[in-house]
């Protein structure tokens, strides 16, 4: 009786799902992906753990988990002590906010062999220094986000008691926001936990290292070791995994003392209407934004000694594009090029974020789908893209809905956590009411949490879009041979090195225009909800 009642509880029957999916995967691999030879059984992807052994796996491991370790805590230290910052002086928050979003934005693909180049290899059996700059790269700004989120989602009337006793913004700061945000930080660093390990991996691609999930991932697939290739990258999304729930666990342990944010419902929008003079702050912001990015760029290649082969210079990539004697040849190609890229991004945007939107309805209205499902979107996030293109590629060939999956999954992830954790933040009054009235779990959760999630939701947007992107490119790259990706690509192999920087600034600059469009929409939102 009592295991009769464990199996009808909501992780009983999260279990179950798993085990049924794990059926239906071994039946799939066992006949018609059989003939295909890039999808084994799952038994085969642990009788190849079991051969390779604990050490095999237990030394490159530990190697990626340090560099994932040590970019997680240079980039959540660094988005914790800017997103502080913003709040002790409110005019830095576009720039702040402007350099967050290129530091996302930056195809890895294109910038992760100049942090090669720049930061060297390292010595055999050590950590990649590449691999940690990208592991940093890909939590900041999540994490920048979610506790912007967190610090600004504070009840008014304690800001208010603590001016009112003469403190300022460093008292409120201190006593009040940083207290608040801790859920809503919490989430960000679960986000940001999966793409710690995701940024190493991708870094050792091309960090010159000899050991680390990345090499051996690379040596699996040059021998065509289908088997070695999955059961890496299950190590890869355990790793990611046990990061993830140890997160999870610290969350629901501070959820149920009660401590709970107010991200989806004191973000409460005001109803001021937009003014001309907001209008024009937002675009001066931008433009000294803009001014400082100019300014920092070739600061930073002077600094950092970078070979002038190697870095180019704004002036640099203006004179290719726009003064220069080939420049009304290169511009229109790549103009054309970046436009096959943001249609490819919106189609992965899309399909990312209606997924996300759709099962994070279905994670708040059923536990048990929750614990069914959250494991695999867990190990979808974390396996590498790199490596599990060409079973991508063999089952869904070069065309559309390759494209849509691989930005799909990398917007997914982000946005379902962020929205299910903006969903469940709904204050209990307000759902109370539904209750009250007769409004069954459904109508609760269209009729009162989506409206007060929508803060958080376009958050969830913001930080979909650069994912979109670099999802995109990655398709083109390793898929469609089409778009600013595959242009990149093909400029590294002829060492046109002036021609990948004015892709990374083409698509840089595209991908700060449409934040800046989400930010728009976002206020415009919050207006009409208010």
């Amino acid at each position: 009786m009592t295991a009769l009642m464990a199996l009808r509880s909501p992780r009983g029957i999260g279990a179950l799902a798993i085990v049924g999916i794990i059926a239906l995967w071994w039946l799939a691999a066992a006949t018609f992906l059989a003939p295909l030879g890039t999808v084994p059984t799952p038994a085969a992807v642990v009788g190849k753990l079991w051969t390779d052994g604990f050490s095999f796996y237990a030394v490159n491991v530990s190697i990626t988990a340090l560099e994932a370790l040590q970019g997680y805590a240079i980039g959540v230290g660094l988005a914790l002590a800017i997103a502080a910052l913003v709040l002790l002086v409110p005019r830095l928050n576009g720039v702040a906010m402007q350099a967050a979003v290129i530091s996302y934005c930056i195809p890895i693909v294109a910038i992760g062999p100049v942090i090669y180049l720049i930061v060297g290899a390292p010595a055999a059996g050590h950590p990649s220094g590449t691999a940690v700059v990208l592991a940093a790269m890909s939590v900041f700004f999540t994490t920048l986000v979610n506790a912007l989120l967190g610090l600004r989602s504070v009840d008014a009337r304690a800001l208010e008691l603590v001016s009112a006793y003469g403190g300022g913004k460093w008292q409120q700061l201190r006593r009040v926001r940083t207290v608040s945000a801790i859920p809503s930080i919490l989430n960000g660093l679960k986000i940001a936990a999966p793409a710690a390990v995701l940024g190493a991996i991708l870094g050792e691609y091309v960090g010159g290292v000899d050991r680390g999930l990345g090499p051996a991932l690379v040596s699996a697939q040059q021998a065509m070791d289908v088997d070695r290739t999955w059961a890496l990258a299950f190590v890869s999304a355990a790793l990611a995994g046990a990061w993830y729930a140890l997160l999870a666990a610290l969350a629901a342990f501070v959820d149920r003392l009660g401590w709970r944010s107010d991200a989806a419902a004191s973000a409460a929008p005001s109803a001021a209407p937009a003014s001309a003079a907001r209008i024009a702050r937002s675009v001066g912001g931008g433009a000294l934004s803009l001014a400082l990015v100019l300014l920092a760029w070739p600061t930073l290649l002077w600094a950092l000694s970078v070979s002038p082969f190697v870095g180019k210079t704004p002036a640099q990539v203006w004179t290719y594009l726009v003064t220069g004697d080939e420049a009304t040849e290169h511009l229109p190609r790549l103009i054309g090029a970046l436009a096959h890229t943001l249609a490819d991004a919106g189609l992965g945007f899309l399909s990312g974020l209606t997924a996300a939107v759709v099962v994070a309805v279905l994670f708040v209205l059923a536990r048990p789908v929750e614990h069914a499902f959250m494991p695999f979107a867990m190990l979808m996030r974390s396996m590498p893209l790199v490596a599990m293109a060409p079973v991508i590629i063999l089952i869904f060939g070069r065309g559309t809905l390759t494209v849509a999956i691989m930005g799909g999954l990398i917007v997914f992830f982000p946005a379902l956590v962020t929205i299910v954790f903006a969903l469940r933040s709904t204050p209990e009054a307000m759902t109370d009411l539904v209750r009250v009235y007769g409004g069954g779990r459904l109508l609760e959760t269209f009729v009162v949490r989506f409206p007060a999630c929508i803060p958080a939701l376009f958050a969830s947007v913001r930080v979909a879009i650069p994912g979109a992107i670099a999802g995109a490119l990655l398709a083109e790259w390793l898929a469609t041979g089409e778009g600013l990706g595959y242009v990149i690509i093909s400029a590294m192999g002829r060492s046109n090195n002036t021609e990948v920087w004015a892709c990374v600034a083409l698509v840089t600059g595209a991908s700060l225009a449409l934040y800046g469009l989400a930010t728009l929409a976002e206020q415009a939102a919050r207006r009409r909800w208010a």
